[in-house]
């Protein structure tokens, strides 16, 4: 009964951290207009948060060899729904970066903290699930993506949109923190810290995150925007870029764990890569309702199951503690928001906001290259 509670328990911790990052995936044109600043502005506030998640991330280990990642992730998920109610009274760019990077830390340890309770629990039912917890994950985007876009059309302020979801969402969130299980320190097995020579299985991990995360983030942070500069839309169908990419990212993590098992991490990698490619193509050259649905749709599909493979595997590399092998994919994915925003922030600036998906398009044609020559170090 414990290890069913425990799976329920984090499956639904996925769901409610993801569900919070709504508040900002639909609302951003409404902060970017509170604060008066611009897409380099927005840049700004995505490189606060990542480096506030990064220095989290550094001393996550040191924190889990002390006290357990259910504790973290109790007193992390309050600071984060707390750090919601003084946002809507926020009138200025450098206050916002501020709760920005307080917002990146809490992110940063509970990204560690809840891949560590996932991977302990896929290696304990010894079958690929990692997949599965992170569909949660994009259901809680894609179910707090439609509720808040309702919200939007709806006309409730950003002030009332926030009190509503915290009075609901941070008891719920506490309360199923308090179910996971109490005895998940980290293993006193392999390198204990970030720092040494990485096997090149992790550093291909760790690239393919990055670029991988440049995708999850354009949606995240630029699809609002995107759907309302580009695409010329209002209200609800702000939120339509969020709403499909995460539709097909749930149910690309649904079967990705089926996926995974038949055809093999190398292949699934590649298709994934394929199918981002073709829908980067159609983002960038066409602007209409339905070519964003599509060109989301099919973004989502190809997201969906790298990530979840990026941790499941670092996790089990010989030699290297498990955290810290989450640590660093998880490093690598905050990472890549520190220089990342700024420029695409100017690339939307001077060309367009469609023009941020373009280096993201090219980084991931160029991928195809090292996946190809190290193939068979996916084969674990």
């Amino acid at each position: 009964m414990k290890k069913t509670n425990d799976i329920f328990a984090s499956k639904a911790l996925f769901f409610i951290a993801a569900f919070s990052i709504s508040l900002w995936t639909i609302r951003i044109p409404t902060i970017r207009d509170q604060i008066q600043t611009d897409y380099l502005g927005i840049g700004y506030l995505m490189v606060t948060f990542a480096i506030g998640s990064i220095i989290a991330m550094l001393f996550a280990n040191y924190f889990l060899s002390r006290v357990t990642s259910k504790h973290i992730l109790i007193y992390v998920s309050l600071i984060n729904w707390i750090l919601w109610l003084p946002v809507p009274f926020v009138k200025d760019l450098q206050t916002f970066m501020f709760i920005a990077f307080l917002f990146g830390a809490c992110f940063g340890l509970f990204e560690i903290c809840i891949n560590l309770q996932a991977t302990k629990i896929e290696t304990r039912e010894k079958k690929s699930m990692m997949s599965g917890f992170h569909a949660f994950w994009s259901l809680g985007v894609l179910v707090g993506s439609i509720l808040t876009s309702l919200f939007l059309q709806w006309e409730i302020s950003i002030l009332n949109n926030i009190l509503i979801y915290v009075i609901i969402m941070l008891p719920i969130n506490i309360f199923f923190c308090l179910k996971l299980t109490e005895d998940q320190k980290t293993s006193t097995n392999g390198k204990k810290n970030i720092f040494f020579i990485w096997p090149i299985l992790i550093i291909l991990l760790a690239i393919i995150a990055m670029a991988n995360v440049l995708t999850e983030g354009s949606v995240d942070s630029w699809g609002a925007l995107y759907m309302k500069d580009f695409i010329k839309v209002s209200g609800f169908q702000v939120g339509i870029a969020a709403i499909s990419f995460n539709i097909f990212m749930v149910l690309g993590r649904i079967y990705g764990d089926s996926f995974r098992d038949r055809l093999g991490v190398y292949t699934l990698l590649l298709v994934s890569l394929f199918i981002t490619i073709i829908s980067l193509t159609i983002l960038i050259n066409f602007s209409t309702i339905l070519t964003s649905i599509i060109g989301f749709a099919f973004l989502g599909l190809g997201a969906s199951s790298v990530v979840p493979m990026a941790y499941s595997l670092a996790s089990k590399i010989k030699g290297v503690d498990s955290g810290v092998g989450i640590t660093i994919i998880s490093i690598a994915v905050y990472g890549t928001f520190i220089g990342a925003p700024s420029i695409l922030g100017l690339l939307a600036n001077s060309y367009g906001i469609n023009y941020i998906f373009a280096p993201i398009l090219i980084i991931f044609i160029l991928l195809l290259i090292p996946i190809k020559i190290f193939k068979n170090e996916f084969k674990l």
